[in-house]
């Protein structure tokens, strides 16, 4: 997640034919799987069902759809499942693993990752409180977020933001709820509090975090439903995800394909899918097809429109994919020594939010630093420059490292999480979300739950996607 332009483009994955089993370390998994389907053996011809997109959402319906006993390939476009689930060694400690991508959930507010969980018996521990907070707000330092007499300003954003994450429904699709009024900038629905500057800062500072650009700009849609999806909390909404999966993310993608025979094939990026009266030919680069008898596409929504799809995509979906979403996060990692314990940091100013990732037992630790491509005009690996953004917050911090991955810059994602244009939200998810003939379309990105653009929403997605897609292939044909 770096600025674009600022950093070498990622390199693009070989086209070759790559199977797991051959090199799982390509996966960021911590050991060979078994029981899946050597691509480059198997002999069959027509599948039920083609996933193009190895992230949670891909592989989570790819195991459904095996789990309902149809046989399925999933062609994923890297060396590596997960998509923005990515964790990886550390620069220069090949033992110390950092999530570049997702990292928190709630248990108990998140049903569907919690039955993932208890279904592969894998653990969580939540995370310690904070040993030191510093914000910045208002152009000074605080050890409040914001000065005593803006803390019922305060209060009045926060009471606006609730009221209006009340019209969403838990449960409901957020396009059932009849709320196009709450699709417009985040400027525009603050504009009647007339907050102060310190104030404006602080709401402004998650905005970025969880937007990845101009917070004014951004649409609030979105970020109303997610605080319905907590309790219609705004506190919660920044606060709740405290539980880390012990051994990482990747455990779980992990357990998901262990047995499961799903056929895998990495390094397979697709670059067309053609649509016939029995089925789906996808054609990945180099030249290579497979065919099936329905396709679920469950790649980020910013290179969708890089696929060619025959006959095309409706109208509507080519005018909404014709343009990049907004979100360009930055999620560096940072190892830093003289910090207080699990520091965290909110502000307008470098970071606009630092948090504790893991302590090293050497005096340093790795902390994560979040911004956004519009707020940096530097390469966040620049050592010297991060560490004056860190110091706007904690003075004695000494920087050490600096690692990233490059999202923006990286053609299999183009961006990070969606976060819509003013006015786009409603129109784009009910779009998306409408089949096109023996394609389904799935992820986070187009989730039309509260929990979208959470890996919850991946979850919930994929659920909706196989079970259109099932219904597709009992009935014999297509919508």
């Amino acid at each position: 997640m770096a600025p674009r332009g600022k950093s070498s483009p990622a390199c693009r994955p070989s086209v070759a034919a790559h199977h797991w089993v051959a090199r799982a370390g390509d996966l960021g998994l911590s050991r060979t799987p078994r029981g899946v389907i050597d691509s480059m053996s198997s002999s069959k011809t027509m599948y039920d069902v083609a996933v193009i997109g190895g992230g949670l959402s891909g592989v989570t319906a790819a195991r459904d759809l095996r789990d309902r006993g149809y046989s399925v390939v999933l062609l994923e476009g890297s060396q590596r499942l997960g998509g923005r689930i990515f964790a990886r060694p550390f620069a220069g400690l090949p033992d110390v693993s950092v999530d570049f991508g997702g990292t928190w959930v709630n248990t108990s507010m998140q049903p569907l990752m919690n039955s993932e969980l208890t279904r592969y018996g894998i653990a969580v521990r939540g995370d310690l409180p904070s040993g030191g907070a510093a914000f910045h707000t208002g152009g000074a330092w605080r050890s409040m977020p914001v000065p005593p007499d803006q803390l019922h300003d305060l209060e009045r954003a926060l009471m606006h933001l609730r009221t209006a994450s009340q019209r969403f429904t838990p449960g409901l699709k957020v396009t059932q709820a009849g709320v196009r009024d709450l699709d417009v900038s985040v400027d525009e629905f603050f504009a009647p509090l007339n907050l102060p500057d310190a104030t404006r800062d602080l709401l402004y500072s998650i905005v970025v975090v969880y937007g990845g650009w101009d917070p004014g700009k951004l649409s609030v849609f979105s970020f109303l439903s997610q605080i319905a999806a907590f309790g219609h909390s705004p506190y919660l909404f920044y606060g709740a995800l405290t539980e880390r999966i012990v051994g990482g993310l990747h455990t779980l993608l992990e357990a998901m394909v262990l047995g499961s025979g799903i056929d895998i094939r990495l390094s397979h990026r697709v670059v067309a899918v053609e649509r016939g009266p029995d089925g789906v030919t996808v054609r990945h680069e180099g030249g290579g097809l497979v065919e099936a008898r329905e396709c679920i596409v469950a790649v980020p929504t910013n290179v969708i429109r890089h696929i060619d799809f025959t006959p095309p995509l409706n109208p509507d979906k080519q005018r909404l994919l014709g343009r990049n979403h907004m979100s360009r996060a930055i999620k560096c990692a940072i190892r830093v020594r003289n910090l207080p314990p699990r520091p965290l940091a909110m502000g307008s100013r470098g970071f606009h939010m630092i948090c504790s990732g893991k302590e090293l037992g050497d005096g340093t630790e790795i902390v994560y630093g979040f911004s956004s491509e519009h707020h940096m005009d530097f390469d966040p690996r620049d050592v010297g420059r991060v560490q004056e953004w860190v110091r706007e917050y904690f003075p004695a911090a000494e920087v050490l490292t600096v690692d990233f991955h490059d999202y923006g810059a990286d053609p299999l994602f183009d961006g990070t999480y969606r976060i819509d244009w003013p006015g786009e939200a409603v129109d784009f998810l009910m779009t998306m979300n409408e089949p096109e003939d023996r394609i389904v379309f799935a992820g986070t990105d187009i989730d039309e739950s509260v929990w979208r653009t959470w890996m919850e929403g991946a979850l919930s997605s994929s659920r909706v996607a196989v079970d259109v897609v099932t219904a597709n292939l009992r009935q014999g044909r297509t919508p």
